[in-house]
């Protein structure tokens, strides 16, 4: 799946991809026992934004509707988040 910079829409290519702190995210991530995501984090050179994607995953024993549901809340937790120089975007990945 191709990502852009939400800030400057640049096309992110692997190099951008900050292995430390998507395997800082992922750590905690992993630490408070949050299943179905999975982020990434992205620095754009270009214009120096970071982006976060978190990507919803579906999980084997999750109905569309809870899906839903569990996408619905985590826009809601990213859309509350605030940071300089810091988005974050939802991915929804695939609706069981």
């Amino acid at each position: 799946m191709q990502r852009d910079c939400t800030r400057c829409r640049r096309p992110f290519t692997l190099t951008d991809l900050s292995r430390e702190e998507t395997g800082n995210l992922e750590s905690q991530r992993k630490a408070n026992g949050l299943e179905g995501v999975k982020f990434l984090y992205f620095h754009c050179p270009a214009c120096e934004m970071n982006d976060i994607f978190v990507a919803i995953l579906p999980l084997a024993t999750e109905f569309a509707e809870d899906y839903e549901a569990r996408r619905e809340a985590m826009e809601k937790v990213v859309r509350d988040l605030h940071a300089t120089d810091v988005e974050a975007v939802v991915v929804p990945l695939k609706v069981p």
